[in-house]
């Protein structure tokens, strides 16, 4: 048996600089440029430059213009002028291409309606991923994770007092003198995994009690403290449907902004096709042959459907079913 993880040329990746599909959330056209969040005096002459912009969100939902097309929409320090709050709770997000620098920040709802007055709305970050292109969908992960973690974590996590903003969002500081704990934004990793037949010619998927409608998709479960990627795959498949694993190989990854995941894709060769599926996990679990899921794909099939493409299990299985 194998114990390392691959990620041969046999499942070449799709992100950035690569053919093949775009990945919803990845892709940030943003530079980061961490090395400028602790220079307060860069800081401080970006907060109320004319040129700044500011993505808004209210209660976690990201602004867009209806008009032309969908898009982000960015205010500026002006249209922000009377509204010190939306100062208070932006995080930096980094640079665009043009050197503008980019944040995000929380508004209130007396803001929120005025910018719906300007032919602006407010949309959940599933529906702007379906929506946006090049990249912009990775921007509201970024952003929509940032101050969700910011909105839950107002206190420290050692001493309880309160804890304020550092590193321009990045970061967070107990306010109490003799504790003064940095708290650091939390990113849950996730194993999602394609289990395929040793000759190639089936996979395996699987249904939650949680999914919508008749969604089967690849199964997934939470990485554990000391595990490595590859374990973690294991164990999850052999806890939920029974099988045992040959090989690893790793796909891709996808930040999911729900509220801070990573998801970690990965293709599994099963040793055999026996099952015995945990009813506690799953609702139902079983092969699929290619022509089967080529029925998923076109709607074709009466019992089950596909993930969709802001999936990462979309890009999984359409790879698979895609490639010899």
């Amino acid at each position: 048996m194998k114990n390392n993880i691959t990620d041969g040329a046999k499942f070449p990746v799709h992100g950035l600089d690569r053919e093949g599909p775009r990945i919803p959330y990845t892709d940030n056209p943003l530079d980061r440029t961490n090395r400028n969040r602790e220079d307060i005096e860069w800081l401080d002459s970006h907060w109320h430059h004319p040129n700044t912009r500011y993505l808004p969100f209210y209660e976690l939902r990201v602004g867009m213009s209806r008009y032309p097309k969908p898009e982000l929409y960015w205010c500026t320090s002006r249209d922000l002028i009377d509204h010190q709050s939306a100062y208070d709770q932006s995080v930096f997000l980094g640079l665009n291409k043009a050197g503008t620098a980019c944040f995000a920040t929380v508004i209130n709802e007396k803001t929120q309606h005025e910018l719906e007055e300007q032919n602006v709305g407010f949309v959940d970050a599933r529906s702007a991923a379906v929506q946006l292109e090049d990249g912009r969908a990775a921007i509201v992960a970024q952003a929509r994770s940032l101050l969700n973690w910011h909105s839950q974590n107002l206190f420290c996590t050692r001493c309880g007092s309160s804890s304020r903003p550092m590193m321009a969002g990045l970061q967070r500081e107990c306010t109490n003198s003799n504790c003064e704990t940095v708290i650091f934004p939390r990113i849950d990793p996730v194993v999602i995994m394609l289990v395929v037949s040793s000759d190639g010619k089936q996979c395996l998927l699987g249904r939650n009690p949680g999914y919508p409608g008749r969604l089967v998709s690849a199964l997934a479960g939470y990485m554990e403290p000391g595990e490595s990627i590859e374990e973690a795959v294991r164990r999850e498949l052999l806890e939920e449907v029974g099988v045992s694993i040959a090989e690893v190989r790793y796909f891709t990854s996808q930040p999911w902004p729900f509220p801070s995941t990573l998801m970690i894709g990965c293709f599994a060769v099963a040793e055999n096709l026996k099952l015995d599926v945990n009813l506690q996990e799953l609702e139902s679990a079983q092969w699929f042959n290619k022509k089967d899921v080529q029925q998923l794909f076109a709607e074709q099939n009466q019992e089950f459907s596909a993930p969709r493409p802001i999936a990462i299990a979309h890009h999984l299985i359409r790879h698979w079913l895609d490639n010899s």
